[in-house]
């Protein structure tokens, strides 16, 4: 069995300057050596390449190990909080909770962000469609937060809105309403 990388190496392996790894077998090896910590850590990171690329491995992590992860989500869903957050950090955190549940006691702070990253045209698509999901996965039990959410979605796709968030709109509209039914 290979030994446990330190925090730094594998700091070095996420920014080298020739990406040569692939996200999914790093995140395979993180799990296997269990390096989870450490790249929660990195993901949390000042250094936004380092941050971003921690982040994104740790979601293939998520994919691999869902249950592994979980313990992070607290924390993963504080670091949101943070001004000037790269990208990746938001999209790969997000992407965590599309398919999955969010901890009931970051729901509201939760909400709270994805609305504001769906309300936001300057951001990015991805960030944006993954917060529609999120958004619709917390209001499911609650009618009031979805006749709110098919409000904004509704005014959402009075604008010029691109393709991605267009079909997000779209498809969510549709799963509200079957909800409804």
């Amino acid at each position: 069995m290979k030994k446990k990388l330190s925090q730094t190496e594998l700091a070095d392996e996420l920014t080298n300057e020739i990406r040569n790894f692939s996200a999914p077998v790093l995140a395979k090896k993180v799990l296997k050596n269990n390096e989870l910590l450490e790249l929660t850590d990195l993901a949390m990171s000042e250094d936004l390449l380092l941050s971003s690329r921690a982040m994104w491995v740790l979601s293939h992590c998520s994919d691999q190990a869902y249950d592994s992860v979980k313990k992070y989500h607290d924390k993963l869903i504080k670091n949101l909080s943070r001004k000037g957050l790269h990208n990746g950090v938001i999209r790969n955190t997000l992407r965590l909770f599309q398919e999955y549940p969010v901890p009931k006691k970051q729901e509201s702070f939760l909400l709270d962000k994805c609305y504001g990253y769906l309300n936001d045209p300057s951001e990015a698509i991805a960030v944006r469609s993954f917060a529609i999901r999120i958004v619709f996965n917390i209001s499911k039990p609650y009618p009031e937060l979805l006749d709110e959410l098919d409000t904004i979605l509704n005014h959402l796709n009075i604008y010029d809105e691109p393709p991605g968030i267009k079909s997000r709109v779209k498809n969510t509209i549709k799963d509200i309403h079957k909800l409804r039914r």
